[in-house]
């Protein structure tokens, strides 16, 4: 199965989804958005955001009114909620549990917001808020992930790396 060839079948891109966002969070801002309001903010030219927003427009995400202003469908704020609540989610899981340094977190987030599904949007979010949680189990398992420093036994020892190393360039892996 060639997994690979879904990602260019995702319904939005990266940029779709910064300029849905972008369009949610200026009308709870504000209460509405210009093409300029938007080129102001992801620090585009207007010409950029026009382009985008004709391609929004024929997918139905977006619609501009009389007065010029853009508006997201139903469809569209939808999309931008779910990518908004991944990059929240993943930016938790990514900090909060792996503890990657925020700023990396968040870039990391931003870089697969809108590429999850929905099953394993939620499926993380469990998961999240297990470990988060008073359990007493989930707390040792973050202490113990905490503590925890990987090393690599030799390729052919090792559970995870069948063939090849995982980590390779690390000085902890080895293939001797």
């Amino acid at each position: 199965m060639n997994v690979w060839k879904s990602f260019a079948n995702n319904e939005i891109t990266h940029s779709m989804a910064h300029y849905l966002t972008t369009l949610y969070k200026l009308h709870n801002d504000r209460g509405y958005a210009r093409v300029s309001d938007v080129a102001k903010d992801l620090e585009v030219t207007k010409g950029s955001v026009s382009t985008q927003m004709k391609h929004l427009k024929e997918k139905g995400l977006v619609v501009e009114d009389e007065n010029r202003f853009l508006l997201l469908t139903p469809e569209g704020e939808g999309i931008a909620l779910d990518v908004l609540h991944n990059r929240e989610l993943l930016i938790q899981f990514i900090q909060n549990v792996l503890k990657v340094d925020p700023v990396q977190a968040e870039t990391d987030a931003c870089k697969i917001e809108h590429l999850l599904s929905k099953e394993t949007s939620q499926q993380l979010l469990a998961m999240v808020q297990l470990l988060q949680s008073d359990n007493p189990h989930s707390r040792a398992f973050l202490d113990t992930f905490e503590a925890y420093k990987p090393s690599c036994p030799t390729l052919e020892d090792c559970p995870l790396c069948e063939d090849e190393c995982l980590r390779p360039g690390t000085e902890e892996c080895s293939t001797d």
